[in-house]
């Protein structure tokens, strides 16, 4: 069997920065698993990665799936004026799911094949996005159950 690092393409051009993937799978406790999949999606691209890249897709829209459903049944609760606990419980086993089969092993993958020393990309314009768009989610979470119990 192959390591990670004998499997991946050369590295890119020393000008595609990345961002720590473990780290991106620690803010991913604070702003979810759509955050980090997605860094892990742009990373798997400025690393030459397209296979990777688009199965990393499909990990940061299930987490935007995720998202949705516990949009739809934080309303359905308020509707109903009752309180379901399986939507925390799904966010956690899939924060788990996802970090160790998405974060960890590209972690692996990059310590193995740029070491510790690579370009790294910026936190401060990403984690500005998460806070903003963070925002927006809970805004519409609340304006979403607003209307759900308000016309029904």
């Amino acid at each position: 069997m192959h390591s990670a690092a004998e499997t991946m393409p050369p590295p890119a051009a020393a000008g595609h920065a990345i961002w720590n993937p473990a780290a991106a799978a620690c803010w991913s406790i604070v702003f979810t698993p759509a955050f980090g999949a997605y860094l892990v999606m742009r990373n798997w691209q400025a690393l030459g990665e397209d296979a990777r890249a688009r199965a990393a897709r499909k990990g940061w829209l299930f987490s935007l799936g995720l998202l949705s459903l516990e949009l739809l049944s934080s309303a359905l609760n308020s509707r109903l004026n009752s309180e379901s606990n399986f939507m925390p419980w799904i966010g956690v086993a899939w924060l788990l799911v996802w970090s160790l089969t998405a974060a960890l092993p590209q972690a692996r993958a990059v310590r193995a094949r740029l070491g510790p020393d690579y370009p790294r990309r910026q936190w401060d314009p990403v984690l500005f996005a998460a806070v903003i768009a963070g925002t927006g989610y809970v805004l519409l979470r609340a304006l979403f159950t607003f209307m759900f119990v308000a016309l029904t």
